[in-house]
């Protein structure tokens, strides 16, 4: 069995993609980022002339992967672990293999594109209000290397949509002409002279060669009765 036939066939069984989204959907419970704000105060004393500095640091509690474009990221990924628990455990849904992996490279690609919104808007712009990374952001690194992942299986799902999807019906090709094949010349059914093509009688015995014409049909009315 190739390598794209082994992938192809566990991304149809749905284990690697429903596992794959049910991390990265608990990663985003786990602390990303943190915001804090340090604070100089210099205090009057009721000694004239003295006083005294206080420094400090004030941080809010660690906040994790959701809001913004992480919730959008989340709520794909959730669906998206439904939706391979349910190729797991064989239920079809009246859909083809085509259809269910197009849901599935959807599903897989929203949590991929949302997923870099979210980071790179934490990296930038976003991290004046939720502060910077706790832990070196390792939770945020293992979030996009599964969010990269998920992908990668929308890839394969794409490719197998693109195998067993519809076909699309092409244009058909213009017909050649039809060659309406030149009329026979009358043979005359008496004497077997061969007549010209638009010849009604026999030119040697000058037998009809028209087809007879056919009989009307009348209806005799019945005598009247007396």
């Amino acid at each position: 069995m190739s390598i794209s036939q082994r992938s192809s066939r566990g991304a149809t069984q749905g284990t690697l993609l429903a596992t794959a989204a049910l991390l990265f959907f608990i990663d985003l419970f786990l602390p990303w980022s943190q915001a804090c704000s340090y604070f100089n105060t210099v205090p009057r004393s009721s000694t004239p002339g003295f006083h005294f500095h206080s420094y400090g640091t004030l941080c809010l509690a660690q906040s994790g992967g959701w809001g913004g474009a992480g919730t959008v990221a989340g709520v794909l990924a959730g669906l998206l672990f439904l939706w391979e628990a349910a190729r797991v455990a064989r239920l079809g849904l009246g859909l083809g293999i085509g259809y269910r992996s197009l849901i599935s490279a959807a599903l897989a690609f929203g949590v991929l594109i949302f997923t870099i919104i979210d980071v790179v808007a934490r990296l930038t712009w976003g991290a004046q209000i939720g502060g910077s990374f706790v832990y070196g952001g390792v939770f945020v690194w293992i979030a996009l290397g599964l969010a990269i992942l998920i992908g990668l299986g929308g890839v394969i799902h794409w490719r197998i949509w693109d195998v067993n999807g519809p076909v699309s019906v092409a244009d058909p090709e213009p017909s050649a002409p039809v060659e309406v094949p030149p009329k026979p010349a009358g043979v005359c059914p008496n004497c077997g002279h061969v007549n010209s093509a638009d010849a009604r009688f026999c030119s040697a015995c000058g037998t009809s060669l028209g087809q007879p014409t056919p009989r009307r049909s009348t209806t005799r009315r019945p005598p009247p009765v007396s």
